[in-house]
Parts: C-alpha cells; sequence; structure tokens
C-alpha cells in the first residue's frame, strides 16, 4: 500500500537509514552505497580535474616551448641600410633616356651621385660568446650600415667580418656586453627525413617567429638565375622574407641548418644550408675573413662501364683518377692516374658531387681516408688537404679562359677604372681570342667583383670554381664591356 503524505521530517526511519534491501514498498533501497558511490565519484571528478590542472603546465611545455625559450635569445633581427650610387648628368635634366646616358658616359664621366638609401631585413644566429653573428651573404649584401638587434631589444651595430657569396653565408661581430647563451651547432650529417625541425626567425619584420615542421628532404639543389646551390635541406617549416639567415634546429635545440630560400611557386618548401657545410666556412670567415680553397692535387673523371671493364673492375660506379699532380697532396699519399677512387671519407661510391661537397667542406691540413681498386687489389690511404696554390690557378686561367695577366700602373679613365690588372697575353684559338680579347685590355672585375690586383685575381677566379661559367668586365679605352666565358679544368 503507498504511503499517503509528505515523508516525515527529522531523523530518517532506522530502517531507511540501515540501507534495506528489502524491496517493500514504501521504503528508499540501497541508499547508503548508492551515498558512497556518489562520494567516490564526486572525489574522484574533482581530484582528477585537480591533478589534470596540475599536470597541465607539464603537459604544455613540449620540446619545441623549451627550445624556443632557451634559443630564442640568441636569435638576432638584423637591418641593413643600403646606399647606392647613381649617375646624375651635369647637361641634361628630364627624363632618363638611353640614348643621353650613352652618349655622356662615352664623353663624359659621371660628375656627382646621387644616393639611394633603402633598408634590408633579416635574421641571424649568435653562434659564440665572442659576439660572432652567422647570417646569409645576401641579407648583408651592399650593406653601408648593419644593426643587429636580440630578443632583449638591445640593438648593436654589427661589423662584417667575412663573406662567402657562393654558400651564401656571412659573420658578423657584435660588441657582446650581455649574458646570451650562444646556439651550439648540431650535426646536419645524421639528419633524417620525417625528422622535427624549428625555425625562428622575423619574417616580415614580425621578430622572433616561430615555425616547426619536418625535414622533407636532404641533399636538394636549387637554381638562382645561373648559379647553382646545392646540398640544401628540404623543410616544410614556414621560412618567409625576413627569415633569411635565421636558425634551423632540431628537437634538441641544436643548430643543424641556417634558413635561406623559400621556393616562389609553392607554400611549404623551404630550404636550408647544412650546418656541416657552414661550420667549415664559418671556421675560415672567422680566422681568414674568407674561405680559403683547398685541393688534393688531383683530377678525375666518371668511371664508365667500359673503362671499368677495361681495367677490371666489377664494383658499383666511382670515380677514376685522371691525373696525379706531381708533389701534390694526392701523390704524396701514393695514389697514381688510373687508380679507382672507391670509398672518400665516409661515403662509399662517390660521385663527382660527393667530391666537390667535400672540398666545399675540407679546410687546409685536414685529413680524408681514402680507399682505391687498382690493378686487382684495394688500397688504403690517407689525402691532407692543402690550400690551393697560386700557380694552379694561373694554369687554369690561361687554359681555360686562354689569357694570361700582369700587373700594370694604373691607367687613366672613367671614374679611375682600369688600373691593377691588364691581358699580357691571349692564347691562339681559345675562347678570349674567338670573343675578341686582346693584350692591352684592362680587366675590371670578375662577376662584379672588383679585382685590382694578381693575389684578388686569384682568390675571387678560385673562389668560382664549382661555376659553370664567369662574367668579366673589360675596359678598352674609353668603353667598357661585359663577356662571359666558360669555367673548367680546376683539379681538385
Amino acid at each position: 500500500m503507498r504511503a499517503k503524505g509528505p515523508l516525515p521530517r527529522g531523523p530518517w526511519p532506522a530502517k531507511v537509514l540501515a540501507g534495506s534491501r528489502s524491496s517493500g514498498k514504501g521504503r528508499v533501497v540501497g541508499f547508503r552505497p548508492a551515498l558512497w558511490a556518489f562520494v567516490a565519484v564526486f572525489l574522484l571528478t574533482w581530484g582528477g580535474w585537480g591533478i589534470a590542472q596540475e599536470s597541465g603546465r607539464p603537459a604544455r611545455r613540449t620540446p619545441v616551448v623549451e627550445i624556443v625559450e632557451r634559443c630564442s635569445p640568441a636569435v638576432v633581427n638584423i637591418s641593413t641600410e643600403i646606399e647606392e650610387g647613381q649617375p646624375a648628368y651635369p647637361f641634361f635634366r628630364g627624363p632618363r633616356d638611353p640614348l643621353w646616358e650613352d652618349f655622356f658616359n662615352r664623353f663624359f664621366a659621371p660628375q656627382w651621385e646621387s644616393r639611394i638609401r633603402r633598408r634590408s631585413l633579416g635574421s641571424g644566429v649568435l653562434i659564440d660568446r665572442k659576439g660572432h653573428v652567422l647570417t646569409n651573404h645576401h641579407v648583408v649584401l651592399k650593406a653601408s650600415k648593419i644593426h643587429a638587434t636580440l630578443a632583449s631589444g638591445k640593438e648593436f651595430l654589427a661589423d662584417l667580418v667575412g663573406a662567402d657569396p657562393d654558400s651564401d653565408l656571412a659573420v658578423l661581430r657584435i660588441a657582446l656586453d650581455t649574458d646570451v647563451q650562444p646556439i651550439p651547432m648540431g650535426r646536419s650529417s645524421d639528419l633524417m627525413i620525417g625528422e622535427t625541425v624549428v625555425a625562428i626567425g622575423n619574417p616580415f619584420g614580425l621578430s622572433h617567429s616561430v615555425t616547426t615542421g619536418v625535414v622533407s628532404a636532404l641533399n636538394r639543389s636549387i637554381q638562382v638565375g645561373e648559379q647553382t646551390y646545392k646540398d640544401f635541406i628540404q623543410t616544410d617549416a614556414a621560412i618567409n622574407p625576413g627569415n633569411s639567415g635565421g636558425p634551423l634546429l632540431n628537437i634538441q635545440g641544436e643548430l643543424v641548418g641556417i634558413n635561406t630560400a623559400i621556393h616562389g611557386e609553392a607554400q611549404g618548401i623551404g630550404f636550408a644550408i647544412p650546418v656541416d657545410r657552414a661550420r667549415r666556412i664559418v671556421e675560415d670567415l672567422v680566422a681568414y675573413g674568407e674561405v680559403q680553397p683547398v685541393w688534393f692535387g688531383l683530377e678525375f673523371q666518371p668511371l664508365t662501364p667500359e673503362l671499368a671493364a677495361y681495367l677490371g673492375f666489377s664494383g658499383p660506379s666511382s670515380l677514376l683518377v685522371a691525373q696525379v699532380f706531381p708533389g701534390g697532396p694526392a701523390d704524396r699519399a701514393g695514389l697514381r692516374g688510373r687508380d679507382i677512387l672507391v670509398r672518400v671519407g665516409q661515403t662509399d661510391a662517390p660521385k663527382p658531387e660527393d667530391f666537390r661537397r667535400l672540398l666545399q667542406q675540407t679546410r687546409a691540413n685536414d685529413r680524408v681516408p681514402v680507399r682505391v681498386y687498382r690493378q686487382g687489389r684495394y688500397l688504403e690511404s690517407v689525402l691532407t688537404a692543402e690550400a690551393l696554390p697560386d700557380e694552379v690557378v694561373d694554369t687554369v686561367c690561361l687554359k681555360t679562359l686562354g689569357i694570361r695577366l700582369a700587373e700594370a700602373a694604373p691607367v687613366t679613365g672613367r671614374g679611375g677604372y682600369g688600373e691593377g690588372l691588364v691581358v699580357d697575353g691571349v692564347v691562339r684559338g681559345s675562347q678570349a681570342d674567338r670573343i675578341g680579347l686582346r693584350p692591352g685590355d684592362s680587366l675590371i672585375k670578375l662577376n662584379d667583383r672588383v679585382v685590382r690586383n694578381l693575389k684578388e685575381f686569384r682568390r675571387e677566379f678560385a673562389r668560382l670554381r664549382f661555376r659553370s661559367n664567369v662574367t668579366i668586365q673589360i675596359l678598352r679605352g674609353r668603353y667598357l664591356y661585359y663577356v662571359t666565358l666558360e669555367l673548367g679544368g680546376f683539379p681538385s
């Protein structure tokens, strides 16, 4: 029978408090277990929420967050001031006209120059406690002033220590007076495709922006104008204008690359210079202000199947030593012509690009183990790199370009052009002969870099040895013109 009226107030009946399991009508069934279950669920839920709150902070502090906190202070915002001269013609005022400019260029030296000042932005990375900052060469190209700003907001006037246009790297120095931990250099040789990487930089002037991604590919080549840059890291971490020169970091916070370029026709495709290549260049730039070219004293060629069969070699495609220079490193190591290079350094079955990459990463006195095949036997030796001799550069210049140069007294002419180097001889039938160069011509520039003496010429010419061609500026009388010549024949 259903109980009538409201439940009684005050103390509950003893049977109710006892939690009787009886299913009789008018009684509350299983109250005590239900109450305890409710309390337990409440405590677990509330306690779990509290635990989640306590553990939420470390769970959010991912390795990427830790990398950014640790490395951002050493990422530098670089801004430059560039002053460019523009000829001003005193007898002509009006719209620019090529005919008028050609007339005044021929018969009058430009008498005034108007200065055009513009700014560029980029990034850099502090690599030691001496204040050396690594960045891209194109970030500081033609800069009259370089400003470097740390994440703290402190700004420095930076000095250019040295630059290498071929690798697009430059080293700056700031008067570091704060305790900033430089970013340690890692290794790019053991990078894995799919590995997480972090890019920090100043895209579009937005300082210390962070993007993440993975290593998409290794050993990429990109074409910029007539020059091919090789051995790049490809990543999908966003690299925008202003990121150039900034660090690409692995998940341990180590520098593995210098962000350099983006693919203009696609998103998610960026490139970075491997730190293994940058390390050697940085050492030279800090020590000498320029990269010192080295050689091993040999010439090589690809090993064709026909040559391999002739020499009795059945291994994988490798390189054939075509010539060994007397007294050079290869000669001292016991190498001979017709030896087959089956291993160079850590690379088996090397290709020409592997050897070129090795030359770019090697400094004078570095020792490189090699393994060669000779007449049915495998031999091992060690090549010791040395500075590329001047006489080798002169020989290649004569053999490849067909010109012999000499230093001369300054030649009077437009704007002081013509001082320093003159063509002393032209090889009959050579490139120089075919395009019309002749003794007495003055050589002004190699690829837009002024050369005033033989030392500067040798340095610049050796720096271009991995290029396919070179453009030189010639002064003949009062006329300036450019010619392009093919390169090749540089020994390794």
